[in-house]
Order: C-alpha cells, then structure tokens, then sequence
C-alpha cells in the first residue's frame, strides 16, 4: 500500500509537471501572457485525476510482452478521456478535429516526458543499487 503511494505521489509530480510545461508552450503559442488564475487548480485536478489512472492501469513492472503492450494503449486511452473530459469541464479545447488533435497531441507530450522522466529515475536507482552489491561483494572477498 505504501509503494502505491509513494507511485501515485511520483506520478502526480511528474504528470502535473509535464501538464504545466504543455500549457505554458501552448499559451504562449497564442500569445497570451500570463495564465488565467484558476487554470493553476485545473491543472493540479487533472494531474490529480490522471495520476490516480495513471497508478491503476499503467504497467507493473512484473508485466511484459503483449499484455504490457495492451495496458499501455489502454492507459494512454484513459488519459486521453480523463483529459477530454477535463478540456469539457474547464473549457481547454474545442471540440472540433482540430481541438481533439491538439488534446490527443498534447497528452502524448506528457506520456512521452513522463516515461522519460520515470525511466531516467528508475535507471540511476538500479544503478546506485548495483553500486551497493558490487561495493558489498568486493568487501567480502
């Protein structure tokens, strides 16, 4: 239960952080200059929401094969709903092909830094870890 935490916690940083960086390169592609005041709560919901989807679909790391490969379009799939119907209740997009395209695109964004960001973590502890059996072996011989 705690692991599950400290993922949703993990999650919910990087998700919303990767959401902020996506709608600070989209407003400032319009020209606005500084976000509306609710847009900041918006987007603590929405990394809020997509976390906690995040947490339930994405793959274990004891997946592999085929049904990683499902649950990974599935969870991108769930994303995109979460964040369609985030882009309804806060007015972020219009829904016309264009609109849907920019939410579907943007989503992608944020999969695609926070898979980044999460395998970059996770190769740098299994690095520090093979660091401490091989400084553990060396001692003993």
């Amino acid at each position: 239960m705690m692991k599950r935490g400290i993922q949703f916690i993990s999650w919910f940083v990087s998700i919303t952080t990767g959401v902020l960086i996506v709608c600070a390169i989209q407003f400032a592609l319009v020209g606005e200059e500084s976000l509306p005041g609710g847009t900041l709560w918006q987007i603590l919901l929405s990394g809020l929401l997509t976390a906690a989807v995040t947490t339930a679909l994405y793959p274990r790391d004891d997946c592999s094969g085929k049904k990683a490969a499902i649950l990974r379009v599935l969870h991108y799939l769930a994303l995109c709903a979460v964040m369609f119907f985030c882009g309804w209740m806060f007015d972020w997009m219009a829904f016309n092909l264009s609109g849907i395209l920019m939410m579907v695109v943007s989503v992608g964004v944020v999969y695609l830094m926070t898979g980044v960001c999460t395998y970059l973590l996770q190769k740098g502890q299994a690095e520090q870890m093979n660091e401490k059996i091989r400084e553990k072996y060396s001692d003993e011989e």
